[in-house]
């Protein structure tokens, strides 16, 4: 199993996840990431540790804690941000590492009875305060 991936910017925590997301909180085998895209509030990702494209590459103990670890960032998401639904997205086409992103949605949302855009066109970004206010509130309830 290869643990790091050296274009992979999960792995490296370059300026490109700097630029899409903010450290949150290291979980149990995941880290918590806030996505700068704040069109669904409290909108989060959890990353594997280390790199695997798929959740099959894992075993069963591995697998267990990780959807443990996103099981466990949900349920912060929604103590602090009460959504209607949470979603769960798993991709990887572009961006390989597996994680799951964890996206609250209320029914007054636009895509609401559809699946959320990953890469809106226009993105709701926040004040540094802000974002730091989503991040205590989460922190809080992990």
């Amino acid at each position: 199993m290869t643990r790091y991936q050296e274009d992979c910017f999960y792995c490296t925590r370059n300026a490109k996840l700097a630029a899409n997301y903010i450290l949150v909180a290291p979980l149990h085998v995941a880290t918590v990431y806030l996505s700068r895209d704040q069109t669904h509030r409290g909108r989060i990702a959890v990353v594997l540790n280390w790199h695997v494209d798929e959740p099959y590459q894992l075993n069963e103990t591995e697998r267990q804690e990780f959807y443990d670890d996103v099981a466990h960032a949900a349920h912060a998401v929604a103590l602090a941000f009460h959504p209607a639904k949470i979603n769960y997205a798993t991709y990887g086409d572009t961006v390989s590492h597996l994680h799951v992103h964890v996206v609250p949605k209320q029914p007054t949302d636009a895509d609401w009875n559809d699946a959320f855009v990953n890469n809106p066109a226009d993105p709701v970004l926040l004040s540094d305060t802000s974002y730091r206010e989503i991040i205590a509130a989460l922190r809080k309830n992990l």
